[in-house]
């Protein structure tokens, strides 16, 4: 199993999705997160839409606003479709069906007192 962690932030707020199963209906958050590698590479951002299929969704669902720094955990899918314009031409998307999704806090710098 592939497994996967990124430390990034919000592109845009999260959304969220009522998912019938054979459980009942569970909440699914999704959102574009932003990794921009490490601070010495020299290379393009990468932006991956994240899947966050858990009761929990719901609870953390306020807090997924933009420019919000987050790590999330899991694994990387692929999911295959074909378009309404051209149907014979199979497309492919890759996303990240998170396990854990955690909010980082946001430091601030104390001023000294004189």
């Amino acid at each position: 199993m592939n497994s996967i962690t990124l430390h990034g932030k919000l592109v845009s707020d999260a959304q969220i999705f009522l998912v019938k199963t054979s459980a009942g209906e569970i909440p699914l958050v999704t959102f574009n997160a932003q990794d921009d590698g490490l601070p010495y590479q020299k290379s393009d951002p990468l932006i991956i839409e994240v899947h966050f299929l858990k009761a929990a969704a719901s609870h953390i669902f306020d807090y997924l606003k933009k420019d919000k720094e987050i790590v999330v955990s899991g694994f990387l899918r692929q999911k295959k479709y074909e378009t309404l314009e051209n149907p014979n031409q199979e497309r492919s998307k890759y996303y990240i069906s998170a396990e854990y999704v955690t909010l980082c806090p946001k430091y601030t710098k104390m001023e000294e007192s004189k």
